[in-house]
């Protein structure tokens, strides 16, 4: 039987989440490519820009900003296409403004190396698996029942939040056990969090019940989904 993941980025690479029975199995990837190493995968979810445009802003994000209201500073805007191969935050910025009338955040240009990674892993991937884009704040706000989360995920308040959210829908999901596998140094207590959730958005896309933005039609090529 093909696995559906769920994976998030964080200061080791990626930390990876499958639903094996009742368990939610982790681990923690330095590159993408080291996917191609398992042939059970057929969905994969990720907290990424996958699909860009070669000018302009997607409308992807805007409509992502849009939803999460006061929580919109936690969607970058993703760059154009062009943009990836900027050799510098400063032609990156100059590029971006010509391109779309707005410059490269520093947020943005830092998650660079991770974006091309994914535009690497999609060409790899072409011909056995599927990249689905999801946000984890649109996740657990739909989690929520599409009220957004006020509390920052870095506080502990947030995290609470979003573990017990979690919790109702996988009661065996033991987020302390989870913690014990990885230094926090590698993995923050929200990158965990993270890639359950872009885990549970991706069964949703399966299921055929996730949402998306903008909705789901073939006047757009980027969607984000939760």
């Amino acid at each position: 039987m093909k696995k559906i993941i769920g994976i998030d980025g964080c200061r080791a690479g990626w930390i990876v989440a499958s639903l094996e029975e009742k368990e939610i199995v982790f681990q923690v990837i330095s590159s993408l490519e080291d996917l191609n190493k398992s042939n059970r995968i057929s969905l994969i979810g990720i907290d990424m820009p996958v699909n860009l445009v070669k000018k302009g802003l997607r409308l992807a994000d805007q409509e992502a900003r849009s939803l999460l209201k006061n929580r919109a500073s936690t969607v970058f805007s993703a760059p154009p296409l062009p943009v990836l191969n900027a050799p510098s935050y400063l032609n990156a910025c100059e590029l971006s403004f010509t391109l779309t009338g707005k410059k490269i955040s520093k947020q943005s240009w830092n998650i660079f190396p991770k974006i091309k990674e994914v535009q690497i892993a999609k060409e790899i991937f072409k011909d056995k698996n599927f990249f689905y884009e999801i946000h984890p704040e649109l996740s657990f706000m739909a989690m929520n029942n599409m009220k957004v989360i006020q509390h920052s995920k870095k506080l502990q308040e947030g995290k609470n939040i979003r573990r017990k959210l979690i919790e109702v829908i996988y009661p065996f999901f033991d987020f302390s056990k989870a913690r014990l596998f990885f230094s926090k140094k590698e993995v923050a207590d929200d990158d965990i969090l993270d890639a359950v959730a872009v885990l549970w958005s991706t069964k949703r896309i399966v299921d055929n019940i996730a949402e998306s933005v903008p909705k789901n039609s073939k006047e757009h090529s980027c969607h984000i989904f939760f």
